[in-house]
């Protein structure tokens, strides 16, 4: 079919696990945009870390950062959304992060922010970005997402008690399996999805997203057809309609080789 829309997830989808384009995949990427099809980066991770690759694929579709909470025009800088959590809310998922001594950083626009030493190190081998060392919030910047590190087993169990106590007033969700993030009730991938095409006037049967996380399942209700990585985590990979090699073997290329009408 000739989608008209495809969205990406980064990290363990596009990217492999060393955060790189491979070569088939920036090829293919750029075979669609010739073509026609519009291309769209979705990532939980902050705008400025997502911006080196939207620039090196020569993409200029709109950037869907923060896991929704802000979506933003590459060219013009231009913010189409953005969606901050309520300070209340915020002061409470950071003190019961704190009592239960999770790593924590909070991403706002332009900046990000941690309590933890050794996040200053994951967040720039991860997003080439500088965190700032902190031990207060800054309550005058609008606060996109909060994010907890810890062991899988943890998180899961942290994300079935946050998710069920505040399921009517904040978007709890895993962008990873050792990371839990925090947002805005009205974000997710799948309602900034949702806004993007809206934009382009298109159909969501236009529309093609692939991901490997729970992140990323938002998307899968909202598109016309999904694609989970082999990397994904079985409940992931039940959501889509089809799963595409692992991000290490150009899951990515594979797939849009597939099912995309690249020309």
């Amino acid at each position: 079919m000739q989608y008209k829309l495809v969205v990406l997830d980064m990290d363990g989808t596009l990217l492999d696990n060393s955060h790189n384009v491979s070569k088939a995949n920036t090829a293919v990427i750029r075979r669609m945009k010739r073509g026609g099809t519009s291309v769209v980066l979705a990532s939980g991770r902050p705008y400025e870390s997502i911006y080196p690759y939207v620039k090196h694929l020569g993409i200029n579709s709109p950037i869907i950062a923060a896991n929704g909470a802000l979506i933003k025009n590459p060219l013009s800088s231009e913010i189409h959304y953005s969606s901050g959590l309520p300070n209340n809310l915020a002061s409470e998922i950071i003190e019961y992060g704190q009592k239960n001594k999770y790593p924590i950083s909070l991403y706002f626009d332009g900046e990000v922010h941690t309590f933890n030493e050794n996040m200053v190190k994951v967040h720039w081998e991860l997003e080439k970005i500088n965190a700032r060392l902190t031990n207060k919030v800054e309550s005058e910047k609008d606060l996109y997402k909060i994010i907890f590190a810890s062991t899988p087993q943890k998180i899961e169990e942290t994300f079935k008690y946050l998710e069920r106590k505040y399921k009517e007033k904040l978007y709890i969700t895993r962008s990873d399996d050792i990371y839990l993030d925090v947002m805005n009730i009205n974000v997710s991938k799948g309602k900034a999805l949702e806004q993007i095409i809206d934009m382009l006037q298109i159909s969501s049967q236009e529309v093609l997203v692939m991901g490997n996380s729970f992140n990323d399942v938002a998307m899968f209700e909202v598109a016309g057809f999904s694609i989970a990585m082999d990397n994904s985590p079985q409940e992931v990979k039940d959501a889509a309609d089809f799963v595409t090699k692992s991000n290490n073997d150009d899951g990515v290329a594979y797939a849009l080789d597939r099912f995309v009408d690249i020309g």
